[in-house]
């Protein structure tokens, strides 16, 4: 695994490219679908985004919950102005916010470029109010996105993949887990040819297995 300085300078050099991806057709598809899994999960109040980049979920669960975007790479967190109103520099594993104040806690893809994912889901918890909710929202490694995009990053053709490390749902249930959480709801979707945009909205999966989902998401509260 990449170290946690090499990660942040790829994000901090990428950072233009990675939030240009969610304005083209593609991007925008994930980046709704996405959405619509977090505001299914996520309770109103007062949270944070773990490793937000350029934050561009925010403005699409912004009702009825107060925000902060957590984000190491400065690069990233210069493009946040007018989509945040609460961007904070620091880590997933040493959160400068107060313990037990937030309502719910939730990252996107950010444990794969993790030193050390434990640390930042115990982190993560340490924050959360008694009943608060971690979503953690991931992709599949052994679906067709993350066969594609395990490709691109041994091929370094791109940066950004070329420093993940993924996970599978299983691995990422054990990892919550032994971070201390009890799994509330399991999400998944991005059932359609990768990088492609469908006719219709994709569905969102929950108490049906989904043998070929690009992304799944872990809802769960502190123990």
């Amino acid at each position: 695994m990449e170290s946690r300085e090499r990660v942040i300078g790829v994000f901090d050099a990428s950072a233009r490219s990675y939030d240009e991806w969610y304005a083209q057709p593609a991007g925008q598809v994930v980046l709704r679908t996405e959405a619509r899994m977090l505001d299914a999960v996520l309770p109103e109040g007062l949270g944070v985004e773990v490793g937000a980049g350029t934050c561009a979920f925010p403005p699409l669960l912004s009702r009825g919950r107060e925000i902060i975007c957590l984000e190491p790479s400065l690069g990233m967190l210069s493009l946040c102005r007018g989509r945040c109103p609460h961007p904070v520099a620091g880590t997933a594993e040493e959160p400068p916010l107060r313990r037990g104040s937030l309502d719910f806690a939730y990252m996107v893809a950010v444990l794969e470029f993790l030193e050390n994912p434990m640390s930042a889901l115990e982190a993560a918890g340490e924050l959360l109010k008694r009943g608060g909710v971690l979503a953690v929202l991931f992709i599949e490694r052994e679906s067709s996105w993350g066969r594609l995009y395990r490709e691109l990053a041994e091929k370094r053709a791109d940066p950004v993949l070329a420093v993940a490390r993924f996970l599978t749902l299983e691995e990422v249930l054990s990892l919550v887990e032994r971070s201390g959480f009890k799994v509330l709801r399991i999400l998944q979707a991005l059932d359609y040819e990768p990088l492609s945009v469908p006719e219709a909205e994709p569905r969102v999966y929950e108490g049906v297995s989904c043998r070929d989902c690009g992304v799944a998401l872990v809802a769960a509260a502190r123990n």
